[in-house]
C-alpha cells in the first residue's frame, strides 16, 4: 500500500521519540496496523492519521508520555488522541 510522503515523515519522527530498542518491534507492528487501519477506511493511501493511531496502538504504554511529548513538537495535539492512549 502506498504511504503519503507526511505520512512516511510523521512515522519516521515519532519513531525517534522511542528507545532504540524498541523501534524495530514497534515500527513491525505499526507499519501493517496503518496500513490495515487505512484499508478498513476504505483508503488506497495510508494517511497521517492512520499513521498516528497504529504508532500509539504498538507503542507499550510506559512509552506513551515520550510519543505524546514528540507529538506536540511536531505541531500534533496529544490530546486528540487521547482515546487511542486510552485516556
Amino acid at each position: 500500500m502506498h504511504w503519503s510522503d507526511e505520512a512516511k515523515e510523521v512515522f519516521k519522527q515519532l519513531m525517534k521519540a522511542l528507545p532504540q530498542g524498541e523501534r524495530q518491534e514497534i515500527k513491525e507492528s505499526a507499519q501493517p496496523r496503518a496500513e490495515s487501519l487505512a484499508e478498513e477506511e476504505g483508503e488506497d493511501e495510508v494517511s497521517v492519521e492512520a499513521t498516528i493511531l497504529a504508532i500509539i496502538q504498538s507503542t507499550p504504554m510506559e512509552y506513551h508520555d515520550r510519543l505524546r511529548d514528540m507529538m506536540a513538537y511536531h505541531g500534533i495535539d496529544p490530546e486528540d488522541y487521547n482515546e487511542a492512549f486510552g485516556v
